[in-house]
């Protein structure tokens, strides 16, 4: 490890996409029943990825959540957009 660089810490990184998701859902003036609605999964299921206590959310079910929100899943998982689809 580099010298002044912080240890890996996995529960700080699950927590990332759960709280980016947050703040889109929030942003948007949506609820969490709204977002499942458009993602196409239970309003519970939401709650727990904000909350991080479902840190496994398998690909399919992030992109599910990102296509709600118009944006690739790379938003959720380290808050940078992907590639250009147009190049």
């Amino acid at each position: 490890m580099a010298t002044g660089q912080k240890p890996f810490d996995a529960m700080t990184l699950a927590r990332g996409p759960g709280r980016r998701i947050r703040a889109l859902r929030a942003g948007r003036g949506w609820s969490q029943e709204v977002l499942a609605e458009l993602a196409g999964m239970h309003r519970c299921y939401i709650g727990h990825v904000e909350r991080a206590h479902e840190i496994h959310a398998s690909v399919v079910q992030q992109a599910g959540i990102a296509a709600a929100f118009g944006l690739h899943p790379g938003v959720l998982i380290d808050g940078h957009p992907g590639p250009d689809p147009a190049v």
